[in-house]
């Protein structure tokens, strides 16, 4: 009897700890999304002209060191709030993707999208038949062209 009651004495503590952590920072404090990775990049200008002439999107600020740009953010102009992409220049950087996952991006119909780049050079591999494609951008950053399921 003393080990059961220990037991659901250690749960309802680890419970307890786990409700406390999950909560978080206050609510003016808390992030309201994840706005979207940062690369860093060694070709700037390369990775900026790539993302807007195979993706369609836009720079949405540019950030200056000494006069000159050193990271672009990217997005679809949909303004403040939106999601970017980042792309910091950083020619220490070792050649090859950077060292995360992938970038997911929605897109309306992501197998459409996949066989538009293919025409324009830009390899594609298909994952999941008409949800996911992946691409990779001139440095071999991963990109995912993802298009929810439909729900039955």
């Amino acid at each position: 009897m003393k080990t059961g009651m220990i037991a659901i004495w250690a749960a309802a503590a680890a419970l307890s700890a786990g409700a406390a952590l999950a909560e978080g920072p206050p609510a003016g404090l808390r992030p309201a999304q994840v706005a979207g990775p940062g690369l860093n990049v060694i070709d700037l200008e390369g990775q900026k002209a790539w993302y807007m002439d195979k993706l369609g999107m836009t720079v949405t600020d540019t950030i200056r060191r000494e006069g000159k740009p050193y990271e672009y953010v990217m997005g679809f102009g949909g303004g403040a709030g939106q999601p970017i992409i980042a792309l910091l220049q950083s020619p220490q950087r070792p050649p090859g993707p950077n060292a995360y996952g992938r970038v997911i991006l929605a897109a309306p119909n992501a197998k459409g999208l996949a066989d538009w780049l293919r025409m324009r050079g830009v390899e594609s591999r298909e994952v999941i038949p008409n949800v996911a494609y992946f691409i990779r951008d001139p440095e071999g950053n991963a990109i995912e062209l993802y298009t929810a399921p439909a729900k039955p």
